[in-house]
């Protein structure tokens, strides 16, 4: 079972998977604006939320339907964004008690992957470089500042910010409480991100990505480009760090190789399905069918990729209410010089998907 209405792209990377290999795939529908029905796994949705407000007696009602109606012994639920993931280990006993299966470490190793400031702070205890902190909030720019974790005191979810002018600087210090973030350098340099799942047994599946393009703001990855990352010594020190935390699923960690020092910087660690899930696709790499064996639910036909695998493109992305992308070691020359290429990955330039990406382009 996997929550639609969000993250998207990474949804309908799942569903083409599913679909291909034979597995089992069931949609919580996200409602009327739910972009899974402009594509042709909006067949797969078997009912729709009436909120976007989480209910656990809900979520236990879809479970049990599931089960009644197509003898499912249990129902594992897709990690598909960080607001789910964190109800759902909220409420594990619940869910696992009406028959649900939830694909994620306990609720605090999960916390000190995801939350930023938890996160740096191991890595640092690792000698696995972070950037620089600073103990109050900057008078100089440009900077970061991060959510120390998920929610702040007032309960609202938090998201990092780049501070790049002096506007920027005024517009955070009048709007967010201080208390609630940290604060770092920004590092400039290559925008790696390392994909993984690892399995419970000790196997791993992974690849890399590099970063090309980005909504404003350190916002959705529009353009992306297949990388070896994971096969560098770089990466090694990361897998030997969740592996000795006990660390099992899915996880993307974003590293930059800084321009000043050469050094790979961790970023952040997102331990859920991401958004640029069908570039791993695409490569031939498969980090469902481990994410599902891992819980007892077999794969009935290998995934096989008739992409080349080069690039990952989301053209919607590139609609003007986003902004202007931020460029990370690539300009607006390559993109046009590289462009055949790009738009035979657009993510949903394909048959299953051709309405949807008319649709996002259409509203730009």
């Amino acid at each position: 079972m996997c929550l639609a209405g969000h993250n998207h792209r990474a949804v309908v990377a799942l569903a083409r998977w599913a679909v291909a290999t034979g597995v089992h795939l069931h949609l919580v529908g996200g409602g009327r604006d739910d972009a899974i029905a402009l594509t042709d796994h909006g067949r797969l949705v078997f009912v729709q939320r009436e909120s976007a407000a989480l209910d656990l007696r809900e979520v236990c009602a879809w479970i049990g339907e599931l089960r009644q109606r197509h003898g499912y012994d249990r129902v594992v639920i897709a990690p598909s964004t960080e607001f789910f993931n964190r109800f759902l280990l909220r409420h594990r006993p619940e869910i696992e008690a009406a028959g649900g299966v939830v694909p994620l470490v306990d609720e605090a190793l999960y916390a000190r992957l995801s939350d930023k400031q938890a996160f740096a702070e191991l890595c640092a205890a690792r000698g696995i470089a972070v950037p620089a902190v600073f103990d109050r909030l900057p008078g100089g720019i440009p900077f970061v500042a991060k959510p120390k974790r998920y929610l702040g005191a007032a309960g609202r979810q938090l998201k990092p910010c780049l501070v790049l002018t002096p506007e920027d600087r005024e517009a955070f210090a009048s709007t967010e409480s201080g208390d609630d973030y940290f604060f770092q350098e920004l590092v400039e340099g290559e925008s790696l991100y390392l994909l993984a799942h690892l399995a419970r047994d000790g196997r791993q599946t992974l690849s890399a990505q590099e970063n090309l393009m980005q909504q404003r703001g350190g916002g959705s990855i529009v353009l992306a480009r297949a990388h070896d990352f994971h096969l560098e010594a770089d990466a090694q020190p990361y897998l030997r760090l969740l592996r000795d935390a006990g660390f099992h699923g899915l996880v993307m960690i974003e590293v930059r190789r800084c321009t000043r020092t050469g050094r790979a910087v961790m970023i952040e660690a997102n331990p859920r399905m991401w958004g640029p899930q069908q570039l791993m696709l695409d490569r031939g790499v498969d980090p469902f069918a481990p994410l599902f064996a891992d819980h007892g639910i077999a794969t009935p036909r290998s995934w096989r990729s008739d992409e080349p695998g080069r690039f990952y493109f989301w053209s919607g992305g590139l609609a003007p209410r986003h902004g202007a992308c931020t460029f990370h070691r690539y300009t607006a020359e390559r993109f046009v010089a590289d462009y055949a290429a790009i738009a035979a990955a657009d993510l949903f330039a394909r048959a299953d998907s051709h309405r949807l990406q008319r649709q996002e382009l259409a509203s730009a």
